[in-house]
């Protein structure tokens, strides 16, 4: 193998600038991306291959990232985690992934723990509430040893840093247009009150409200904090009523497909009678009778652009390994309103 310094006389640069590439610290010392483009063609030309090892027992570091997700059944997530690996595969570090089903909460600090004794030289996390992970997160901020950096959902008691959907103003914007098209009753469908990301819709559905000169009613707030039945016959029974509600905002579209079995029960179409729109496109589950039966036009979607959290995110967490303070930073990535026609092919059951 080349020396450094043979790869930096022929390349005409200094061996400085080929040894910050070499050890993966070029962006802190502010080479240019261009030059560093070029020593790694080099390097690739030239096989050389840092030594990981040495490096790590040079630095301190393991080049690599703990990213702790909710779950991965969904394509939300997986593009998330796509473009947080895209990101970190220009920097040359490694994810260790975790996933802690939303149904066990308890998982997310073991799997954290794990992680830690892994030594990662940092921590990305999709926090759900759980005691025990606020306790995690006091000791971690206390001990300032390895940086955390939340993603999508965040816990609002502690500073820090988060790269969100602005959740606010992307709901504040789809009860607007829901008003502007003439409703007046919206019901707001949330899933856990106690996720933060969730409770910012609300405060932008009851925004939106106030905005047009309208109170938000706890009568037409359901959450699905105590489970699903209790929400159906919420919604079932609203619906039935003289005075129905004709819209519902969902805070997610990912799991509201038994509240279409409801309105189809009670023979109500969308857009007609009762207008839908909400947060997440539809998923492949959707793919029964019922969705044709129910959705007679296109859905109004808050989509959010989970690929460019995802490398928002590890941005600042490559910031905090590198030194930079970052305490309770906020980066909010707009989200799109637009109206989406659930077409689907009903054999292979992909959404076209």
């Amino acid at each position: 193998m080349k020396s450094l310094s043979t790869i930096a006389k022929e390349l005409g640069v200094s061996v400085a600038a080929v040894s910050y590439v070499y050890n993966n610290k070029w962006r802190e010392n502010r080479i240019n991306p261009d030059l560093a483009e070029r020593i790694r063609s080099k390097f690739k030309q030239e096989q050389v291959v840092p030594n990981p090892l040495g490096r790590q027992l040079q630095s301190g570091r393991t080049q690599t990232i703990g990213v702790l997700l909710p779950h991965l059944d969904q394509p939300y997530f997986l593009k998330l985690l796509a473009g947080i690996e895209h990101r970190l595969n220009e920097s040359d570090y490694m994810i260790l992934l975790g996933s802690a089903h939303w149904q066990h909460q308890v998982r997310q600090v073991e799997l954290a723990k794990r992680m830690l004794a892994r030594r990662i030289d940092a921590l990305l996390m999709c926090p759900r509430p759980a005691e025990d992970l606020s306790e995690f997160v006091e000791s971690q901020l206390r001990t300032g040893e390895t940086p955390l950096v939340f993603v999508d959902n965040y816990l609002p008691e502690f500073p820090v840093s988060r790269v969100l959907s602005d959740n606010h103003w992307g709901a504040r914007q789809a009860v607007g247009e829901m008003l502007n098209q003439g409703r007046r009753k919206v019901v707001f469908l949330g899933g856990n009150s106690t996720v933060a990301a969730l409770r910012d819709r609300y405060q932008g559905y009851c925004d939106a409200l106030k905005d047009a000169g309208l109170r938000c009613l706890k009568s037409l707030t359901v959450w699905r904090d105590a489970g699903d039945e209790l929400a159906l016959e919420s919604v079932r029974r609203l619906f039935s009523s003289d005075k129905r509600p004709d819209a519902i905002f969902a805070t997610s579209f990912f799991k509201f497909f038994p509240f279409l079995q409801v309105l189809d029960d009670l023979g109500l179409k969308h857009p007609n009678d009762v207008l839908l729109a909400g947060f997440d496109e539809p998923m492949e589950s959707w793919v029964q009778d019922v969705v044709r039966s129910v959705i007679q036009k296109p859905l109004l979607v808050v989509q959010q652009d989970a690929t460019e959290m995802g490398q928002a995110a590890v941005d600042l967490i490559l910031m905090a390994i590198n030194g930079t303070e970052i305490v309770n930073q906020q980066r909010l990535i707009q989200p799109v309103l637009s109206w989406q026609q659930v077409k689907w092919d009903w054999d292979s059951g992909v959404m076209l």
